[in-house]
């Protein structure tokens, strides 16, 4: 069962027929007809789908702009849901809304390439309607396929940030729930092995369950460069959540404007402190990062309140913590251009919270 909340879909050549079109996805008939009400009210032509599949029978024929969906669906989960939609409309945004204990989920639905998630009850109509009209904003400039959620979250567009950061309700929704913000930041790990042409990487991370997650995160660039960062979330300054999600939002931004130039370690450091210090909702946090030239054969570490060793063959380095991210941690001694004799780890051990340990290898 299907509803559009407009009376008919009128040809393209009529004025009524430019309004956004939003498809509605949820079990739940009661939150079916508020939302639709508010969107109409707003100006959106929306169509209802009970579940996953209805909603996938009818995404050919309403050609929505966007997606809202439930997780908890029957027939066809919103997980499965949002995988198929990844699949087939790689370019249509899809808003998440979900209960608040399924924050994993979330985060799995944040794989897929959703562009935001709402957590339900919607207290405020105005956090739906500020959601969807950003994520609009960014598909009609066509930049949104490019934005990670996080981006979204904290309008991250140059790589500038704003002169004052706005704070967004899903942040002070993190910080009051920090088993959620937890949950997320566990979740959103990257897999554990990536390789690309002769090289290959794969990274262990073992960590207590009372603390906030240390929160790991990679890419390859051009040129046979490996990119990495490592976050501590357990920020004794607090909002910890919040600054590792900007870090997370910043690093990606600065790779999307890297194009065919190197990476910097204190390009990006600077980045991300002004970030920081822009952003309301953020502070100094704990933070490693590093990048390898596999071409060269070389890695380069810059520290930012984190410790930790570097072994590659016989040669093991000790990397002083330094200050934090935040700090000016650019001051802190970049060790530059350690040989990788066909094989490096990078690790740390804190005892009785976290062991990491990142292995960089040439494939035999």
């Amino acid at each position: 069962m299907h509803k559009v909340s407009e009376a008919k879909v009128l040809p393209s050549g009529h004025a009524l027929a430019k309004k956004k079109r939003v498809m509605l996805v949820d079990d739940d008939p009661i939150f079916r007809r508020i939302t639709a009400s508010i969107l109409v009210a707003q100006g959106y032509e929306v169509l209802e789908a009970e579940d996953g599949l209805a909603g996938l029978k009818h995404l050919r024929e309403f050609e929505p702009d966007l997606v809202l969906c439930d997780l908890a669906m029957p027939v066809l989960n919103g997980i499965e849901f949002v995988e198929e939609v990844s699949l087939e409309y790689p370019s249509l945004p899809v808003i998440v809304v979900s209960a608040t204990e399924e924050m994993s989920d979330v985060a799995r639905a944040l794989r897929f390439g959703i562009k935001d998630f709402l957590p339900k009850p919607i207290s405020d109509p105005t956090n739906l309607t500020d959601a969807i009209e950003n994520t609009l904003e960014d598909s009609d400039s066509h930049i949104g396929d490019n934005r990670d959620f996080a981006s979204q979250w904290f309008r991250v567009d140059s790589g500038d940030m704003p002169d004052e950061q706005e704070l967004h309700w899903h942040l002070d929704y993190l910080e009051n729930n920090p088993s959620s913000a937890k949950d997320l930041l566990h979740a959103l790990l990257p897999e554990k092995e990536t390789a690309q042409g002769d090289w290959k990487c794969s990274y262990r991370l073992l960590q207590s369950t009372d603390v906030m997650p240390l929160v790991f995160d990679y890419a390859w660039l051009m040129k046979g460069q490996f990119i990495f960062y490592l976050v501590d979330s357990d920020n004794v300054y607090g909002h910890g959540a919040a600054t590792t999600l900007l870090v997370r939002a910043l690093f990606h931004d600065y790779l999307r404007n890297l194009k065919s130039f190197n990476a910097n370690l204190k390009d990006l450091a600077e980045l991300l402190e002004k970030g920081i210090n822009c952003a309301d909702c953020a502070t100094p946090i704990r933070a490693l990062f590093g990048v390898a030239d596999v071409a060269e054969g070389t890695i380069s570490l810059l520290p930012a309140g984190i410790e930790s060793r570097y072994r590659s063959g016989e040669l093991v380095k000790h990397i002083p913590a330094g200050v934090r991210l935040g700090e000016k941690c650019m001051k802190n001694f970049t060790t530059t251009d350690l040989y990788i004799d066909q094989h490096c780890v990078v690790s740390l051990n804190r005892l009785g919270a976290s062991s990491f340990a990142l292995d960089l290898s040439k494939k035999s």
